[in-house]
C-alpha cells in the first residue's frame, strides 16, 4: 500500500496487522468480499447448477441478497439443490477464511412442499428448520395474517422510551422535544413498508399524549390543547408533532413514488412483475385480490399519490389535456365552466399547440375560467424535445417527491390569520421553554384559576393575590399588581394607554408584532416573551411554595431585565451557544449600476416581474451595444406564473431575440440567482420548469458566445421597468424597436454610468460580478 499525502505518493507499506474493530474501512472490504460469492451464485446459475426462484411465471430470477453479512439465498427446494448451495458456500469460506455459523442460521421453505421433505432438506442442509424467517434488518417477515399482536414489540420499545415516571422532571418543551425524537425514528422503518393497524397508531398517539401532559395510570394531568392541535405544524399553531396514521402514509406513499419512478431497481421490478399486470403510471399502485401485504399497504397510500402527482409536458403527446392531471391538482375537466365537446374530451396536448409551440387558445378559451386559462398560457411546451411526458410531484417546489410534503398534503388547512405570530414566537432567541410557553398562552390554555374553574376543579376562579378579581391570563400576565409594577416602569409612555387597554388575544399579538430592537439591545417581542414567561413562574411559586418564597414586585422586576440581559448575550455569543444562531453574512457599501459591455460585445439585460407569485406575470429585456445604444427590446405577456418562471420566460424570449438579431457575442445580465442556477446546474427531469429549461439549454448550445452574469436590481432597471409595463400589453411577446416612452431617463443614466449605493454580501469579488460564459 501507498499513502497519498499532500499530493504525493508514500514509500510502500505492507499491512501486517489486519483491520482493527470498528475501523471505516472494514464495512467497503466485507462488501468486496462477499462479492465474491455473489460471482459465484451468479456463475452457478449461469451452469444451470443453482436454480433461482420466480415470483412470476416470466419474472426475474431470485438468487440472493446481500446487506453486509446479511445473507438472504433462495433456491429450489430439492435435495440437488441444498448440495449446490453448500458447495458455493464452502468454496467461499475456503478462499475467504470466513465461517458460516448454520446454527444461527434459518431455513424457510415453502408451506407447499410436503413437511417430511422439508425436514430431510433442513437435515442435509445441517440449517434448523422455521416456520417464520423472523427478523430482517430489523423489520419482522410478514408470512401470514398482520394483526396488533404483531407490534407490540414496537409499542413496548416507544413506551419504555416515553415512560411516564420520565416525563415527571421534565418541562413541557424538553417533554414536546422527546416525543418528537422518539415517534419521528423508532417507527420510521416500518412505517415505510406497512400500514399499521389504525388501533396500533392510537395506542402510540395516547402514549405521545400522555408523556406529553405527564399523565400516569391512575393519575389523571389536564390536556391543555387538543390533539388535532398538536399535530399541526408549527407555523399553524401546532407543536410539530406527526399524527402517525398520517406520517404512515406519507411514507408509503414514498415507496409507492419510487415504484413509480425507479423502474431499474431490483425491488420495484420485482413488486412490477408480480403486481403491475401491464399497467403503467399510477394505474400501477392499486389493491390486488390476494396480494402480499406490502403491496396491499403501498396502494393504501394511492389516493395521496394522485393527489399529488401531475404531469410535466414536454411535447404534451402521452398527457390528456383534460382528463390527467398537469396544469392544476386536478383534472381540467372538473373545472371546466361548460361540457366538454365529446369529440376533444379524450385529446392529448399536443392537439391544442402549434408547430411553432404557441397556445391554439380558440379551442378551449371558452371552456375554462380565467384564472386556469392565463396558466396554461405560461406554460412551455417543447416540440423539439426528444423526451416524453414525465410525472412530478406538485407539492414541492423541485417536483422532488418527500414524505415531508406529502405528509403536508395530508394536512392542508385553511390560512391561519396567527401564521406570523407562530412564526414569530418560534423564532424567538430564547430557551425552548420560553417559546413553550408563548405558544401556549397564544392558545390561551395555560392553567390559571380561571380555567381551573371552568373545567370545575377549582372552587372559584379568584386570584390567589388579588382576591376577588377572576384570575385571567390577562391578569396575571399584565394587571396583577407585581405585573403591573413590572409594565408601568418598561412601557413608554405614549403607548401605556393601548397597552394597557387592549384584550387578551390583541395584547399578545400587538406585542409579539414588535420586532424593533430597543434599549435592551434586543426585540421586544424577545424582553415581552422573557418578561410574561419570568411573570408566570413568580406567580407559579406564589401559589406552590407561598408568599415568602416569591419575588417582591422590584425585585422581579430586577431579574426580569437580567434574565432577559442573560439569555441575550448568551444567544449573542457563538461560542457559548453555536448552534443556535447563524452567523450574519458580512455586508458591504458597494456601488451597484450598469457596466457596459466590452466593445464588440452585446449586452442583454432581462427580468420577470409576477403580481401575487403566482399571478399575472410578464418578462422584458432589451439589447445594447458597448456605448449603451439601444439596439432592440421586448416585453412579453405570459399569463398567470411565479416570478421564477417568469425569469425563465425573459431569459428564453431574450436569447430567442438576440439570435434572431445576429448578436454572436453576447452578455446576459439577471437579476434572479434561482433562475441562472436553475440554467446553469444540472437539473432533475421532474422539476416542474424542466420543459423551459431545457429549451433555454439547447439555445445556448447554439454556435455563439454568451455569458450569463448576475447583477442587482439597480444595474438591471431597464428590464425591470419593462417587465412591469409588460401587462398593459396583449398575451404574447412583442419586439421594440425603439425604447418605450418614460424609459429615456433611466437608458440615459446607465449610458453616463450613473451607480446607486447598495448594501450587500462581501465577497472574494465583491466589486466585479460573477460570470459564466456557456
Amino acid at each position: 500500500m501507498r499513502i497519498l499525502w499532500n499530493g504525493k505518493l508514500s514509500q510502500s507499506i505492507t499491512p501486517t496487522r489486519g483491520v482493527r474493530q470498528g475501523d471505516p474501512l472494514s464495512p467497503y472490504l466485507f462488501v468486496l468480499c462477499m462479492e465474491r460469492l455473489s460471482h459465484k451464485i451468479d456463475e452457478a446459475c449461469l451452469s444451470k447448477k443453482w436454480k433461482p426462484i420466480h415470483l412470476t411465471k416470466e419474472g426475474l430470477p431470485l438468487t440472493h441478497l446481500f446487506f453486509a453479512d446479511d445473507l438472504l439465498l433462495f433456491a429450489e427446494a430439492e435435495s440437488r439443490q441444498i448440495k449446490v448451495v453448500k458447495e458455493c458456500l464452502d468454496d467461499f469460506c475456503y478462499s475467504s477464511g470466513q465461517r458460516v455459523n448454520y446454527n444461527k442460521s434459518i431455513m424457510y421453505i415453502s408451506s407447499n412442499v410436503d413437511r417430511a421433505k422439508a425436514s430431510l432438506l433442513s437435515r442435509k442442509a445441517g440449517i434448523p428448520l422455521k416456520q417464520e424467517l423472523g427478523k430482517y434488518l430489523g423489520i419482522d417477515t410478514i408470512h401470514g395474517r398482520v394483526t396488533k399482536g404483531r407490534y407490540q414489540g414496537l409499542i413496548l420499545r416507544i413506551q419504555k422510551k416515553l415512560a411516564p415516571r420520565k416525563a415527571r422532571r421534565l418541562s413541557l418543551a424538553a417533554r414536546l422535544t422527546i416525543a418528537r425524537s422518539v415517534t419521528s425514528s423508532l417507527p420510521t422503518y416500518t412505517m415505510s413498508t406497512e400500514l399499521i393497524p389504525s388501533g396500533v397508531c392510537k395506542n402510540i398517539d395516547k402514549i405521545n399524549r400522555d408523556f406529553i401532559w405527564g399523565e400516569e395510570e391512575e393519575k389523571y394531568k389536564m390536556h391543555l390543547v387538543a390533539w388535532d392541535k398538536m399535530v399541526l405544524p408549527k407555523k399553524q399553531g401546532g407543536a410539530g408533532l406527526r399524527s402517525l396514521r398520517q406520517a404512515n402514509l406519507a411514507m408509503l406513499a414514498k415507496g409507492g413514488w419510487r415504484i413509480l419512478k425507479e423502474k431499474d431497481s431490483l425491488w420495484t421490478k420485482v413488486m412490477r412483475e408480480k403486481y403491475g399486470r401491464g399497467q403503467e403510471d399510477l394505474n400501477i399502485i392499486r389493491p390486488i385480490q390476494g396480494s402480499s401485504f406490502t403491496w396491499n399497504s403501498f396502494s393504501r397510500a394511492a389516493n395521496l399519490l394522485r393527489k399529488g402527482c401531475a404531469w410535466n409536458i414536454k411535447k404534451g403527446k402521452h398527457t390528456k389535456f383534460w382528463l390527467d392531471v398537469w396544469i392544476l391538482q386536478v383534472p381540467l375537466i372538473d373545472v371546466a365552466v361548460s361540457t366538454i365537446p365529446s369529440d376533444i374530451e379524450g385529446a392529448v396536448v399536443a392537439d391544442f399547440v402549434t408547430q411553432e409551440g404557441t397556445w391554439r387558445t380558440e379551442l378551449f378559451s371558452d371552456l375554462l375560467p380565467q384564472d386556469v386559462l392565463q396558466k396554461i398560457l405560461s406554460t412551455a411546451v417543447d416540440n423539439l424535445s426528444t423526451e416524453g411526458d414525465t410525472m412530478f410531484w406538485s407539492a414541492s417546489s423541485d417536483g422532488k417527491f418527500s414524505a415531508k410534503s406529502a405528509y403536508s398534503l395530508l394536512n392542508q388547512h385553511t390560512a391561519d390569520p396567527d401564521e406570523k405570530h407562530w412564526k414569530t414566537i418560534w423564532q424567538l432567541p430564547v430557551p425552548e421553554r420560553v417559546r413553550n410557553f408563548m405558544w401556549v398562552t397564544l392558545l390561551g390554555k395555560i392553567v390559571t384559576n380561571l380555567l381551573r374553574f371552568s373545567r370545575k376543579l377549582a372552587p372559584n376562579s379568584d386570584c390567589v393575590r388579588c382576591q376577588g378579581q377572576p384570575e385571567s391570563i390577562l391578569h396575571i400576565l399584565r394587571d396583577c399588581p407585581p405585573a403591573l409594577f413590572f409594565w408601568t416602569r418598561h412601557v413608554p409612555g405614549p403607548k401605556q394607554h393601548t397597552f394597557f387597554s387592549a384584550d387578551q388575544h390583541s395584547w399578545l399579538r400587538a406585542n409579539l408584532a414588535h420586532t424593533d430592537i430597543g434599549s435592551l439591545g434586543m426585540s421586544w417581542a424577545t424582553f415581552f416573551s422573557v418578561a410574561v414567561w419570568c411573570l408566570w413562574k413568580n406567580r407559579c411559586t406564589f401559589v406552590f411554595k407561598g408568599a415568602s418564597a416569591a419575588l417582591s414586585p422590584p425585585t422581579l422586576a430586577h431579574s426580569i431585565v437580567a434574565k432577559a440581559k442573560l439569555w441575550h448575550q448568551a444567544w449573542e455569543a457563538p461560542t457559548l451557544l453555536p448552534n443556535n444562531r447563524v452567523q450574519p453574512a458580512t455586508r458591504v457599501l458597494a456601488s451597484i449600476g450598469w457596466n457596459a459591455p466590452p466593445a464588440g460585445w452585446f449586452s442583454l439585460n432581462i427580468d420577470g416581474a409576477s403580481c401575487g407569485n403566482p399571478g399575472p406575470a410578464g418578462t422584458g429585456g432589451c439589447i445594447r451595444d458597448s456605448s449603451g445604444k439601444w439596439i432592440t427590446g421586448f416585453v412579453g405577456n405570459i399569463g398567470s406564473a411565479t416570478a421564477a418562471l417568469a425569469e425563465l420566460w425573459a431569459f428564453f424570449h431574450g436569447l430567442e431575440i438576440a439570435w434572431t438579431r445576429g448578436c454572436r457575442v453576447l452578455r446576459i445580465e439577471s437579476d434572479s440567482k434561482l433562475a441562472i442556477e436553475l440554467i446553469q446546474n444540472r437539473h432533475d427531469q421532474v422539476h416542474p420548469y424542466s420543459t423551459l429549461i431545457s429549451a433555454i439549454r439547447r439555445k445556448l448550445s447554439q454556435n455563439w458566445l454568451v455569458s450569463i452574469t448576475h447583477t442587482y436590481r439597480e444595474g438591471n432597471r431597464v428590464a425591470d421597468w419593462l417587465s412591469k409595463h409588460s401587462l398593459v400589453y396583449p398575451y404574447g411577446m412583442h419586439e421594440l424597436a425603439n425604447p418605450p416612452q418614460g424609459l429615456g431617463n433611466i437608458l440615459l443614466e446607465d449610458s453616463m454610468g450613473i451607480t446607486f449605493e447598495r448594501r450587500i454580501v462581501a465577497t472574494s469579488s465583491t466589486s466585479s460580478p460573477s460570470s459564466t460564459p456557456m
